[in-house]
C-alpha cells in the first residue's frame, strides 16, 4: 500500500482505542488513526473530515444505529462493527465484518486480514488455511466432545466468540462435521484417540 490506510474509530473506551493501535501497529499495517469517543450525530461528516477508509464503529455512539450504506459518501468504504451479545441483527447485518467487544487478539488479526485481503489492502498469503493457536485450541475441545457452552467457560470467552472461531475452523479444513473435525484433530497430533469421551 503507498499511503497510509486512514482509520477513524468511534469508540468509548480509550483502552479498545489504543488497543487497535497496537493491533494495526503489530500486524505491520501502515495506518493513520483518526478517532472519537463521543456520540457522533453525523456520520458522513466525520468521515469526511477523517477522510477515512476503514470505519471501525461502536453503535452505541450513533445517534442513529442504522447507517444508510447506499449513501454515495459511504461508497467504497469498510465498515467494522464492535458488538456484544445483545447487539440485534439489523445493526450487525450492515457492517463489513463485525468484531466481537471481547475479542482476543488472533480472532481480531484474523478477522481484519480476512477483510483487508478481501478488499486488496494486503496480499494474499500460502499459510490462509492454517489454524490460529485460539483456532487450534477450540478445535482440541470440539474432538473431546465439549459442547460451545463448555469451551466458552473453560476459555472465559464468550459463546457467540466460540461459534466464530468453530465456523473460521470449518472453513479454513473444510471439515463440517464433528467426526471430521476430531478425525483431523487425532491425525494431527492435537488430541490422542484415548483421550475422546466415553470411547
Amino acid at each position: 500500500m503507498e499511503s497510509p490506510l486512514v482509520i477513524l474509530i468511534i469508540e468509548p473506551s480509550f483502552l479498545v482505542r489504543e488497543g487497535f493501535k497496537t493491533l494495526f501497529s503489530q500486524m505491520g499495517l501502515s495506518f493513520r488513526m483518526e478517532e472519537t469517543d463521543l456520540p457522533v450525530a453525523n456520520l458522513g461528516k466525520l468521515i469526511q473530515r477523517s477522510q477515512a477508509k476503514l470505519i471501525i464503529i461502536n453503535p452505541i455512539l450513533l445517534h442513529q444505529p442504522i447507517i444508510n450504506r447506499a449513501d454515495a459518501a459511504f461508497s467504497g468504504l469498510i465498515f467494522a462493527g464492535l458488538i456484544n451479545e445483545k447487539t440485534n441483527d439489523a445493526i450487525t447485518g450492515q457492517f463489513d465484518a463485525v468484531v466481537p467487544c471481547n475479542a482476543g487478539r488472533s480472532m481480531l488479526i484474523e478477522t481484519f486480514e480476512d477483510l483487508f485481503r478481501k478488499r486488496g489492502l494486503i496480499e494474499e498469503t500460502q499459510n490462509d488455511q492454517q489454524l490460529s493457536e485460539r483456532e487450534t485450541e477450540i478445535l482440541r475441545f470440539v474432538a473431546l466432545g465439549l459442547t460451545n457452552n463448555e469451551i466458552g467457560e473453560k476459555l472465559f470467552i464468550s459463546v457467540h466468540t466460540v461459534m466464530t472461531h468453530r465456523k473460521n475452523i470449518t472453513h479454513k479444513l473444510g471439515i463440517k462435521t464433528v467426526s471430521g473435525l476430531t478425525v483431523y484433530a487425532i491425525l494431527n497430533k492435537i488430541i490422542q484417540a484415548e483421550e475422546l469421551r466415553g470411547n
